[in-house]
This record gives structure tokens, sequence and C-alpha cells, in this order.
């Protein structure tokens, strides 16, 4: 598999798991009102360490694709 399609599916497949990691804040809210104590926004069970790491290693991700395309495209030049 060449590096730029490889990076390309990196960078799809990490935009499709931050978007589920952002409605699943919302949901986790959602949740939490139910038992009566939840934080004000949903934002701010990012910060929690269990969500905090899916987040960053999403975002690892995204930015793996990206440098694999960019060294990709400057060896084809």
């Amino acid at each position: 598999m060449k590096k730029s399609s490889l990076g390309s599916l990196a960078i799809i497949f990490g935009g499709l798991v931050l978007s589920l990691e952002i409605y699943s804040l919302k949901f986790i809210q959602g949740i939490e009102m139910q038992t009566g104590s939840w934080k004000t926004y949903a934002s701010d069970y990012a910060t929690e360490m269990p969500m905090f790491l899916g987040l960053c290693m999403t975002l690892a991700v995204i930015i793996y694709g990206i440098v694999l395309v960019i060294k990709a495209k400057e060896t084809k030049e």
C-alpha cells in the first residue's frame, strides 16, 4: 500500500473516530443528567483521563496520516 493511500485512510479513519468521540461527550452528559450530577458543558468531559487519552490518540493518528501524505508528495516531486 502506498504511503499516500495509507495516510489518506488514517486521516479519514481518525476523522470518523474523532466525530464519534465528540458526539459521545454529549451522550455521556445526557446519561449523567439522569443521575442528577453532571457537568455544565459536554466539553468538560474531554478533560477526564479516559476520554482525554482517546482524543489524544485519535489526533495522533490524524497527524500521522497528514505526515504520511506530505512525505509521499515530497518524494514524488
